[in-house]
């Protein structure tokens, strides 16, 4: 019984023979459009017309005999040997195999990508595959060749300890992403959803209910206020009708008064002349009006300034007794999942226990901080933090570059100018190289952190006296963003929040220019 594989190889070794029969000698491609000379050399017709385009001798290019041919004869017969051949090819190859635009052979496994021809070696120098026409070159032949079948072997199942290594490195490379991709629990799956994405999805819904927990908070106080405003409106409106109605009562009293006097005066008037004469007297008296000429009234209107002047100014401007605004608020994508940071941004503590939140690039790992979510590249800001009782926390400001993966060393040479308080009662600066310690006159409950971004200083001061605490000096080029850390709530010995302070908002009108 034959051997199936001996004889794969001698259907391989034929088809490669036969490859090399239909092989342009110039090109190195199946025959295109071949054409004969008479010495019986064949070659693609583009192929010889470049060829003898650049030599004027018009000879064979395999065996320079003459040729008496203008053009070549075209050779119908090995055009369709080649064409079968391809056809048969690319049958057996699979569909979208075959032949390619032209009538050329497209590129596949085991054939020379630059001459079209079976590879029959390995360079160990170049590390590629080479057919005949390439060992014909000059390139490679100082070159450490390998049979292909030994090549194998060197580089495939005995792998150098390089490519050992590079494949462990890729190999870690994979890890990296997929912890980048899915860390922790995130890396399941639920639903075919990645977990990273409903985590992403369940805290936008979250700050969409907050945001729409806010204008709801607006919309109430719009609504209050336009019933407050039209209920003054209405109490004004009331008032003066009220007002009018009984001055019309008075006037109509008088008026009444008034006609029944003429009334009577010229009833007199019309009787006998000694009925008249003896009552001229009081005929005269009555006649004599004492009553005052009715006055114009101010103020009758409704007064159209005061309930429409500036109205949306006086809304605005009451609006600040309800809202509250902080120079800074807490970035909660920065914070150790250790930490919990309030829907208001506000105020951060330590829970206790990690939450499964992303690893994110922003977020601090090991040291228990939070940033702010201001960046301040100019000028002077400021703001209060309430410390409280804690007997641990650490305020400042970190550069953007600050190491939020692993220890973070609070001094400036690691991006942070801060102070801080710990075991309740040492007080120090994060100062090169030890940290200096800070006697205070009393425990503050409330620092202001003072940051001078232009002239290059970082103060710290209590807020009940602004009596001094430590002011950093240093030169500035990077983002900075406010620094926090509550410190761990060790067995219940450090409680609280660290809160950010509002400050005071007051309304300036200047003059239009």
């Amino acid at each position: 019984m034959d051997d199936p594989t001996r004889a794969k190889a001698s259907g391989a070794q034929r088809g490669a023979a036969l490859e090399e029969e239909l092989t342009c000698p110039i090109c190195f491609d199946f025959f295109h459009e071949p054409v004969s000379l008479g010495c019986q050399h064949s070659f693609c017709a583009g192929c010889l017309e470049e060829a003898w385009r650049r030599r004027p001798e018009r000879d064979c290019p395999v065996c320079r005999r003459k040729s008496s041919f203008e053009h070549g004869v075209p050779n119908l017969t090995l055009r369709n040997i080649v064409a079968a051949y391809l056809q048969e090819e690319g049958a057996g190859e699979g569909e979208g195999e075959g032949e390619g635009e032209g009538g050329r052979r497209p590129e596949r496994a085991g054939v020379c990508g630059r001459h079209r021809r079976k590879v029959r070696s390995f360079c160990g120098d170049c590390e590629e595959t080479l057919c005949a026409a390439c060992l014909e070159g000059e390139h490679h032949t100082l070159h450490n060749r390998w049979s292909l079948e030994d090549a194998a072997v060197e580089y495939k199942v005995r792998p150098t300890v390089k490519l050992r290594s590079q494949l462990q490195a890729l190999q870690q490379k994979l890890e990296a992403f997929n912890q980048e991709r899915a860390p922790g629990e995130n890396a399941t799956l639920h639903n075919g959803i990645p977990r990273v994405s409903l985590t992403c999805q369940s805290e936008a819904q979250r700050v969409e209910r907050q945001i729409k927990a806010e204008f709801e908070k607006l919309h109430k106080f719009l609504q209050d206020e336009e019933r407050a405003r039209l209920a003054a409106l209405r109490k004004e409106e009331q008032q003066k009708s009220a007002r009018m109605r009984e001055r019309i009562e008075g006037l109509t009293k008088k008026m009444v008064a008034l006609t029944e006097t003429i009334s009577d005066i010229e009833t007199r008037m019309e009787a006998e002349d000694s009925s008249f004469l003896e009552g001229y007297k009081n005929i005269k008296k009555r006649a004599q009006c004492k009553l005052q000429d009715p006055e114009l009234v101010s103020g009758a209107l409704i007064d159209v300034a005061k309930h429409l002047g500036n109205l949306r100014f006086r809304v605005w401007e009451k609006m600040l007794e309800m809202v509250q605004y902080t120079p800074v608020t807490l970035d909660v994508n920065s914070a150790h999942p250790d930490l919990h940071v309030s829907d208001s941004l506000l105020e951060v503590w330590d829970g206790e226990a990690s939450r499964p939140l992303p690893d994110n690039a922003e977020r601090f790992d090991s040291s228990v901080s939070v940033l702010g979510a201001e960046a301040f590249t100019a000028g002077r800001h400021s703001w209060d933090v309430e410390v409280g009782g804690k007997t641990a926390w650490t305020l400042g400001v970190a550069r953007e570059t600050v190491g939020r993966k692993g220890a973070v060393s609070v001094r400036p040479d690691g991006g942070l100018w801060a102070v801080g308080l710990w075991d309740g009662e040492e007080y120090s600066a994060g100062t090169v190289p030890l940290g200096t310690p800070l006697t205070l006159k009393r425990k503050p409950r409330r620092i202001r952190v003072q940051l001078d971004y232009d002239g290059g200083e970082v103060s710290f001061f209590d807020s009940h006296d602004m009596s001094h605490i430590y002011t950093f000096k240093d030169t500035f080029t990077d983002r900075l963003f406010p620094y926090f850390s509550p410190c761990l709530n060790a067995n219940g010995k450090n409680i609280g929040a660290l809160k950010i302070c509002p400050a005071k908002v007051s309304v300036t009108v200047m003059p239009s220019q």
